[in-house]
């Protein structure tokens, strides 16, 4: 079910940075290997699945939350194709072929919830639930519609409840948090020029945005909504509804999350059973992923001659509105943008929107469109060939020999750098720093504060935990308002509590009695001094 996770035990035999190429690659692969198959599958062209999965792929919000999206997305695209295909088989009278497809659709499926739930359900859900829908609504009789459906969906029942049982503990200790597990939320309007200011985001890679930093800014091309809405007035024959159904589906999900995050709904939309588990913000990052597939599928309707009246009608709103985003983000995230930038982006969205739909039985329309796409992310992550400095730096050799002593001795360390806790993670540290994905753990915790009289500060999962080095000072416990817990705390104070402790890095010499300097260390462009207990 995890096998993307599981790849990567492959390195103990295989070049680590080979490894970690492919693991990381491997959503975005399966993306543009399945997307386009769905879309014929569901009865759209290949070629419209390619240009939904390169406005995927290229939107700043894939781009600036490391390929998450993509991740959260690309699975469910292919246990849908997957599950297509077997129902097309399943209608054929054949056996094998279908019955395994279901196999492999039941567990691409079951992941689905296990990663981030917020993203989980406006990313994957609504493909998924459109792919039933596609099924159901089929002329094919219902045996092969039970046999697709039923052989996957048990399928995904028994990884989902075996993932469930086996990491109950865990799950339990993340629903008992204070962040994420006691959090609702309601439905409330976010800014508009987050929702629709994607392609002016170029501006990210000259600045940190005002009060905010990149990743939270970044959105995807939600402006897909407002040309997918002149193309549903546009067309002339839409067909029944049983014809449409992947669309009517999408399109409902989609206006269920541009409302989430667009109108104030209240304090009582909290109690929204599965809406109340997204973050509105969130729900804006994107849902323009779900956009971009929808506006692809009514293109594939136009004629191949649609005339001038939609094509400009289309290409001009959608302009203007970039327009006013990109400005409304001038005026606060992002001063850096120009009024000469403002009017290159907004252009360049309106020449995009008529080329694709005045022309949409070409190929350049999508070429252009992907290029333009490009331009606010191509400088967003650089382009790296193995792993650089995580594993061949001195600072890596060095925490790779303190990682192997740290786990055979049951060990571990901590830092006060959140850098210098990834490259410890890269190298196999048992570290109490760091990224902290499941819930806390209650038992180990107590060790710091035995009496829960900061439980609200700590219990919190699906985050980090930031360590400050506060030598003669009590403990002392933080957090960042959401997902991270901050403990400062006196180095030889915590060695007594966590005997275990081995060593500390530091991004400031100390000078504890109970600490002996083992080397200076260099990461990030900054010292980082290393510790020994004596």
């Amino acid at each position: 079910m995890f096998f993307d996770s599981t790849l990567l035990h492959s390195a103990s035999f295989l070049p680590d940075a080979m490894v970690f190429a492919a693991h990381w690659w491997l959503p975005a692969l399966l993306l543009f290997l399945f997307l386009p198959k769905w879309f014929v599958q569901v009865g759209a062209g290949g070629r419209w699945g390619w240009l939904a999965a390169m406005l995927i792929v290229l939107s700043p919000a894939a781009s600036w939350w490391t390929m998450m999206p993509i991740q959260l997305i690309a699975y469910t695209v292919a246990g849908s194709s997957l599950l297509l295909s077997a129902f097309q088989r399943f209608t054929r009278q054949e056996r094998l072929i279908p019955a395994l497809q279901s196999i492999a659709a039941g567990i691409l499926i079951a992941g689905m919830p296990s990663f981030y739930i917020p993203w989980s359900l406006v990313l994957g859900l609504p493909i998924l639930v459109a792919t039933v829908a596609w099924i159901f609504a089929g002329r094919a009789n219902w045996k092969p519609k039970i046999l697709a459906l039923g052989s996957a969906g048990l399928v995904a029942m028994v990884f989902a409840g075996g993932v469930l049982w086996e990491n109950r503990a865990g799950i339990a200790a993340l629903l008992e948090s204070v962040y994420p597990g006691s959090r609702r939320s309601a439905g409330a309007a976010q800014s508009f020029g987050m929702l629709f200011g994607a392609p002016a985001l170029g501006a990210l890679q000259e600045m940190t945005p005002v009060g905010s930093n990149e990743s939270e800014l970044s959105t995807a091309f939600t402006i897909t909504f407002v040309w997918a809405a002149f193309l549903l007035v546009g067309l002339r024959k839409f067909g029944r509804p049983r014809d449409n159904v992947v669309v009517l589906v999408l399109l409902g999900f989609g206006l269920t999350w541009l409302a989430w995050c667009t109108i104030n709904l209240g304090d009582q939309s909290a109690a929204i059973p599965l809406l109340n588990y997204i973050q509105p913000g969130r729900a804006a990052q994107v849902c323009g992923i779900t956009g971009a597939v929808l506006v692809c599928l009514l293109l594939s309707r136009l004629p191949a001659r649609p005339g001038w009246r939609l094509p400009v009608v289309s290409a001009v709103a959608c302009g203007l509105i970039t327009a006013y985003a990109a400005s409304l983000l001038q005026q606060s995230q992002l001063p850096v943008i120009t009024q000469e930038f403002i009017a290159l982006v907004a252009i360049a969205v309106a020449v995009a929107v008529f080329c694709v739909t005045r022309f949409p039985h070409r190929i350049w329309p999508m070429l252009l469109v992907s290029a333009l796409a490009a331009v606010p992310v191509i400088n967003a992550n650089p382009l790296l060939f193995g792993m650089g400095d995580l594993r061949v730096s001195a600072t890596a050799g060095y925490l790779r020999d303190q990682g192997k002593t740290a786990r055979e001795t049951d060990g571990v360390w901590a830092s006060d750098s959140p850098a210098f806790d990834t490259v410890m993670l890269a190298n196999g540290v048992p570290s109490l720093s760091g990224l902290q994905r499941s819930g806390p753990d209650k038992t180990q915790w107590a060790k710091l504060d035995p009496d829960q009289a900061h439980v609200n500060e700590w219990n919190r999962g699906g985050g980090f935990v930031y360590f400050q080095w506060l030598s003669g000072q009590p403990i002392l416990f933080g957090n960042n308002g959401s997902d991270s817990a901050m403990v400062g705390a006196d180095p030889c104070d915590l060695k007594l509590r966590i005997p275990n402790l081995q060593g500390i890095a530091s991004t400031h010499p100390l000078n504890d009695p109970c600490l002996r300097a083992d080397r200076v260390l260099k990461w990030s462009d900054q010292d980082i001094f290393t510790y020994k207990f004596s």
